[in-house]
Protein backbone atom coordinates (compact mmCIF):
# COMPACT_ATOMS: atom_id res chain seq x y z
CA UNK A 1 0.00 0.00 0.00
CA UNK A 2 1.20 3.48 -1.08
CA UNK A 3 2.22 6.58 1.62
CA UNK A 4 -0.78 8.60 0.05
CA UNK A 5 -3.15 5.58 -0.20
CA UNK A 6 -2.60 4.93 3.49
CA UNK A 7 -2.93 8.42 4.43
CA UNK A 8 -6.40 8.68 2.73
CA UNK A 9 -7.34 5.82 4.39
CA UNK A 10 -6.82 7.18 7.58
CA UNK A 11 -8.46 10.73 6.27
CA UNK A 12 -11.64 9.47 5.59
CA UNK A 13 -11.90 6.78 8.54
CA UNK A 14 -11.26 9.88 10.50
CA UNK A 15 -14.06 12.04 9.01
CA UNK A 16 -16.21 9.18 9.07
CA UNK A 17 -15.80 9.42 12.77
CA UNK A 18 -15.91 12.61 13.30
CA UNK A 19 -19.04 12.77 11.27
CA UNK A 20 -20.80 9.87 13.82
CA UNK A 21 -19.61 11.70 16.60
CA UNK A 22 -21.47 14.94 15.01
CA UNK A 23 -24.69 12.96 14.92
CA UNK A 24 -24.10 11.38 18.30
CA UNK A 25 -23.66 14.78 20.13
CA UNK A 26 -26.86 15.97 18.54
CA UNK A 27 -29.15 13.53 19.10
CA UNK A 28 -28.24 13.64 23.05
CA UNK A 29 -28.86 17.54 22.70
CA UNK A 30 -32.20 16.78 21.63
CA UNK A 31 -32.70 14.30 23.94
CA UNK A 32 -31.57 16.07 26.78
CA UNK A 33 -32.69 19.31 25.67
CA UNK A 34 -36.43 18.62 26.89
CA UNK A 35 -35.42 17.41 30.47
CA UNK A 36 -33.47 19.58 31.05
CA UNK A 37 -36.56 22.40 29.99
CA UNK A 38 -38.88 20.37 32.02
CA UNK A 39 -36.69 20.56 35.22
CA UNK A 40 -36.38 24.12 35.34
CA UNK A 41 -40.16 25.11 34.53
CA UNK A 42 -41.78 26.11 38.02
CA UNK A 43 -44.39 24.25 39.70
CA UNK A 44 -46.42 27.59 39.36
CA UNK A 45 -46.37 26.37 35.66
CA UNK A 46 -46.79 22.54 36.20
CA UNK A 47 -49.79 22.79 38.59
CA UNK A 48 -51.22 25.45 36.03
CA UNK A 49 -50.65 22.99 32.85
CA UNK A 50 -51.83 20.06 34.99
CA UNK A 51 -55.00 21.81 35.94
CA UNK A 52 -55.70 23.90 32.09
CA UNK A 53 -54.54 20.72 29.77
CA UNK A 54 -54.16 17.38 31.05
CA UNK A 55 -57.51 16.61 31.66
CA UNK A 56 -57.80 16.88 27.89
CA UNK A 57 -55.19 14.60 27.20
CA UNK A 58 -56.33 11.20 25.92
CA UNK A 59 -54.06 8.27 28.03
CA UNK A 60 -52.65 5.14 25.57
CA UNK A 61 -51.98 2.49 27.45
CA UNK A 62 -48.20 1.08 26.16
CA UNK A 63 -48.45 -2.82 24.95
CA UNK A 64 -51.27 -3.10 27.47
CA UNK A 65 -50.37 -2.06 31.69
CA UNK A 66 -47.09 -3.32 30.87
CA UNK A 67 -46.18 -1.91 34.15
CA UNK A 68 -48.49 -4.36 36.09
CA UNK A 69 -48.45 -7.53 33.25
CA UNK A 70 -46.08 -8.39 31.14
CA UNK A 71 -46.61 -6.61 27.63
CA UNK A 72 -48.72 -7.34 25.12
CA UNK A 73 -50.15 -10.28 26.87
CA UNK A 74 -53.83 -10.66 27.28
CA UNK A 75 -53.33 -9.98 31.38
CA UNK A 76 -51.63 -6.48 30.18
CA UNK A 77 -54.81 -6.04 27.91
CA UNK A 78 -57.62 -6.82 30.64
CA UNK A 79 -55.76 -4.66 33.19
CA UNK A 80 -55.84 -1.29 30.71
CA UNK A 81 -59.11 -2.54 29.78
CA UNK A 82 -60.52 -2.24 33.14
CA UNK A 83 -58.56 1.35 33.75
CA UNK A 84 -61.14 4.16 33.83
CA UNK A 85 -58.09 6.92 32.41
CA UNK A 86 -57.33 4.95 29.70
CA UNK A 87 -58.65 6.38 26.39
CA UNK A 88 -56.61 3.49 24.06
CA UNK A 89 -55.02 0.44 24.09
CA UNK A 90 -51.60 0.07 22.15
CA UNK A 91 -50.40 -3.11 20.63
CA UNK A 92 -48.14 -4.83 18.01
CA UNK A 93 -49.08 -6.68 15.50
CA UNK A 94 -47.59 -9.35 13.18
CA UNK A 95 -49.30 -11.41 10.56
CA UNK A 96 -48.73 -15.14 10.48
CA UNK A 97 -47.73 -17.46 7.07
CA UNK A 98 -51.22 -18.72 6.93
CA UNK A 99 -52.84 -15.23 7.43
CA UNK A 100 -53.69 -15.23 11.07
CA UNK A 101 -52.24 -11.85 13.06
CA UNK A 102 -51.03 -12.36 16.62
CA UNK A 103 -49.97 -9.11 19.20
CA UNK A 104 -46.41 -9.01 20.19
CA UNK A 105 -43.47 -7.07 20.21
CA UNK A 106 -40.99 -8.29 17.85
CA UNK A 107 -41.15 -10.81 14.70
CA UNK A 108 -39.07 -13.07 16.84
CA UNK A 109 -40.42 -12.64 19.92
CA UNK A 110 -41.21 -16.45 20.20
CA UNK A 111 -39.15 -18.25 21.41
CA UNK A 112 -37.29 -20.24 18.85
CA UNK A 113 -38.48 -18.42 15.37
CA UNK A 114 -36.98 -15.95 14.16
CA UNK A 115 -40.16 -14.71 12.11
CA UNK A 116 -43.61 -15.22 12.94
CA UNK A 117 -44.29 -15.02 9.04
CA UNK A 118 -42.44 -18.42 8.64
CA UNK A 119 -45.24 -20.50 11.27
CA UNK A 120 -48.91 -21.23 11.48
CA UNK A 121 -51.21 -19.05 14.16
CA UNK A 122 -51.25 -22.33 15.52
CA UNK A 123 -47.82 -22.21 15.99
CA UNK A 124 -47.34 -19.13 17.14
CA UNK A 125 -50.18 -18.74 19.68
CA UNK A 126 -48.83 -22.17 21.22
CA UNK A 127 -45.11 -20.71 21.32
CA UNK A 128 -43.76 -19.37 24.64
CA UNK A 129 -42.65 -15.90 24.34
CA UNK A 130 -39.00 -15.56 24.19
CA UNK A 131 -38.39 -13.33 27.14
CA UNK A 132 -40.99 -14.68 29.10
CA UNK A 133 -41.69 -18.31 28.82
CA UNK A 134 -44.82 -18.27 31.25
CA UNK A 135 -46.68 -16.20 28.52
CA UNK A 136 -47.96 -16.66 24.58
CA UNK A 137 -48.68 -14.46 22.25
CA UNK A 138 -51.99 -12.94 22.15
CA UNK A 139 -54.90 -13.55 18.70
CA UNK A 140 -55.58 -9.80 17.69
CA UNK A 141 -59.16 -11.03 17.83
CA UNK A 142 -58.87 -11.48 21.40
CA UNK A 143 -56.90 -8.48 21.87
CA UNK A 144 -59.68 -6.62 19.88
CA UNK A 145 -62.53 -7.92 21.91
CA UNK A 146 -60.86 -7.06 25.65
CA UNK A 147 -60.71 -3.32 23.80
CA UNK A 148 -64.42 -3.42 23.31
CA UNK A 149 -65.38 -4.93 26.64
CA UNK A 150 -63.81 -2.34 28.46
CA UNK A 151 -64.71 0.39 25.42
CA UNK A 152 -61.39 1.70 24.83
CA UNK A 153 -59.95 2.56 21.37
CA UNK A 154 -57.59 -0.16 19.44
CA UNK A 155 -54.28 1.76 19.25
CA UNK A 156 -52.70 -0.98 16.13
CA UNK A 157 -49.23 -0.67 15.42
CA UNK A 158 -47.56 -2.20 12.03
CA UNK A 159 -44.40 -2.67 12.56
CA UNK A 160 -43.43 -5.12 10.01
CA UNK A 161 -42.62 -2.99 6.64
CA UNK A 162 -42.54 -5.58 4.07
CA UNK A 163 -46.21 -6.72 4.79
CA UNK A 164 -48.33 -7.23 1.69
CA UNK A 165 -51.07 -5.11 0.65
CA UNK A 166 -53.41 -7.98 1.36
CA UNK A 167 -51.89 -8.53 4.96
CA UNK A 168 -52.76 -5.00 5.97
CA UNK A 169 -56.35 -5.94 4.62
CA UNK A 170 -56.23 -8.99 6.56
CA UNK A 171 -55.38 -6.41 9.81
CA UNK A 172 -58.12 -4.15 8.70
CA UNK A 173 -60.87 -6.45 8.43
CA UNK A 174 -60.38 -8.01 11.60
CA UNK A 175 -61.13 -4.29 13.05
CA UNK A 176 -63.82 -3.85 11.04
CA UNK A 177 -65.21 -7.48 11.91
CA UNK A 178 -64.98 -6.77 15.46
CA UNK A 179 -66.94 -3.49 15.38
CA UNK A 180 -64.35 -1.66 17.71
CA UNK A 181 -62.80 1.57 16.80
CA UNK A 182 -59.24 1.62 15.86
CA UNK A 183 -56.39 3.66 15.30
CA UNK A 184 -53.20 2.48 13.31
CA UNK A 185 -49.73 3.70 13.53
CA UNK A 186 -46.46 2.85 11.66
CA UNK A 187 -43.22 4.62 11.49
CA UNK A 188 -43.45 3.09 7.79
CA UNK A 189 -45.42 5.98 6.06
CA UNK A 190 -45.96 3.97 3.35
CA UNK A 191 -47.79 1.79 5.63
CA UNK A 192 -50.05 4.62 6.46
CA UNK A 193 -50.39 5.80 3.26
CA UNK A 194 -51.92 2.71 1.71
CA UNK A 195 -54.64 2.58 4.93
CA UNK A 196 -55.34 6.43 3.77
CA UNK A 197 -55.70 5.34 0.86
CA UNK A 198 -58.85 2.62 1.78
CA UNK A 199 -60.18 4.26 4.43
CA UNK A 200 -60.31 8.47 4.24
CA UNK A 201 -61.62 8.76 7.89
CA UNK A 202 -60.06 6.62 9.48
CA UNK A 203 -56.93 8.27 12.37
CA UNK A 204 -53.22 7.91 11.56
CA UNK A 205 -50.70 8.17 13.78
CA UNK A 206 -47.18 8.39 12.15
CA UNK A 207 -44.43 7.33 14.43
CA UNK A 208 -41.21 9.25 14.87
CA UNK A 209 -38.31 9.60 16.51
CA UNK A 210 -36.82 12.89 14.64
CA UNK A 211 -35.45 15.71 16.51
CA UNK A 212 -36.62 18.63 14.15
CA UNK A 213 -35.53 22.08 14.34
CA UNK A 214 -36.70 24.11 17.35
CA UNK A 215 -38.39 26.35 14.82
CA UNK A 216 -40.02 24.99 11.91
CA UNK A 217 -38.53 28.33 10.04
CA UNK A 218 -35.20 26.28 10.33
CA UNK A 219 -35.85 22.60 9.81
CA UNK A 220 -34.13 21.62 6.65
CA UNK A 221 -36.08 21.17 3.28
CA UNK A 222 -36.29 17.49 3.40
CA UNK A 223 -37.80 17.21 6.92
CA UNK A 224 -40.61 19.91 6.00
CA UNK A 225 -41.26 18.09 2.89
CA UNK A 226 -41.94 14.31 4.72
CA UNK A 227 -44.18 16.37 7.44
CA UNK A 228 -46.13 18.33 4.92
CA UNK A 229 -46.79 15.22 3.36
CA UNK A 230 -48.46 14.01 6.74
CA UNK A 231 -50.35 16.73 7.31
CA UNK A 232 -51.88 16.41 3.02
CA UNK A 233 -52.61 12.71 4.03
CA UNK A 234 -54.23 14.02 7.26
CA UNK A 235 -51.95 12.03 9.35
CA UNK A 236 -50.87 12.97 13.01
CA UNK A 237 -47.45 12.77 14.00
CA UNK A 238 -46.60 10.70 17.56
CA UNK A 239 -43.36 11.60 18.60
CA UNK A 240 -40.79 10.02 21.32
CA UNK A 241 -41.29 12.63 23.88
CA UNK A 242 -37.82 13.57 24.19
CA UNK A 243 -37.35 15.06 20.46
CA UNK A 244 -40.67 16.56 20.81
CA UNK A 245 -40.15 20.19 19.81
CA UNK A 246 -42.14 23.15 19.50
CA UNK A 247 -41.62 23.35 15.74
CA UNK A 248 -43.15 20.29 14.94
CA UNK A 249 -46.36 20.20 17.50
CA UNK A 250 -47.49 24.00 16.01
CA UNK A 251 -46.74 22.56 12.85
CA UNK A 252 -49.66 19.97 13.17
CA UNK A 253 -52.07 21.69 15.61
CA UNK A 254 -52.35 24.53 13.02
CA UNK A 255 -52.60 21.77 10.37
CA UNK A 256 -55.99 20.93 12.41
CA UNK A 257 -53.84 17.70 13.67
CA UNK A 258 -52.66 16.26 17.08
CA UNK A 259 -49.49 15.69 18.23
CA UNK A 260 -48.61 12.34 20.43
CA UNK A 261 -45.82 11.50 22.50
CA UNK A 262 -44.25 8.13 23.46
CA UNK A 263 -43.70 6.51 26.19
CA UNK A 264 -44.05 8.94 29.28
CA UNK A 265 -43.94 7.25 32.53
CA UNK A 266 -43.68 10.62 34.76
CA UNK A 267 -46.26 13.00 35.52
CA UNK A 268 -43.88 16.09 35.72
CA UNK A 269 -43.11 15.24 32.04
CA UNK A 270 -46.47 14.91 31.12
CA UNK A 271 -47.85 18.09 33.01
CA UNK A 272 -44.80 19.56 30.58
CA UNK A 273 -45.46 18.29 27.56
CA UNK A 274 -49.01 19.58 27.82
CA UNK A 275 -47.69 23.40 29.03
CA UNK A 276 -44.84 23.51 26.28
CA UNK A 277 -46.65 21.70 23.16
CA UNK A 278 -49.81 21.07 24.29
CA UNK A 279 -50.15 17.57 23.66
CA UNK A 280 -53.62 15.19 22.60
CA UNK A 281 -52.17 11.97 23.03
CA UNK A 282 -49.78 10.47 26.22
CA UNK A 283 -48.86 6.72 25.47
CA UNK A 284 -47.94 5.65 29.09
CA UNK A 285 -47.21 1.86 30.94
CA UNK A 286 -48.08 3.50 34.10
CA UNK A 287 -51.96 4.13 34.80
CA UNK A 288 -53.09 7.85 35.21
CA UNK A 289 -54.24 7.28 38.42
CA UNK A 290 -51.07 5.87 40.04
CA UNK A 291 -48.91 9.02 37.94
CA UNK A 292 -50.95 11.86 39.47
CA UNK A 293 -52.35 10.07 42.59
CA UNK A 294 -56.02 10.57 41.59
Amino acid sequence: MTSKKAKRIKLIIAATAALVLAAVIIALLFTLVNSYKFLTLSDKKINAAFDARTCDIKFIAHRGLSVEAYQNTKTAFELAAEDADAWGIETDVWVTADKGVVCMHDANSLNGIENVSDVTLEVALSTPLRKNRKERAVRFEDYLQICKGGNKVAIVEIKDRSLSTEDIDVIMSKVAASGVRAVYGSFHHSILKYIRGKDAEVELHQFTIMGLARDMADAGASVKKKMQKLIDSRINVSCDWKYLTKGLADMFHKAGLKVGVWTVNKARDIACLALEYGVDYVTTDVRKSVLFGD
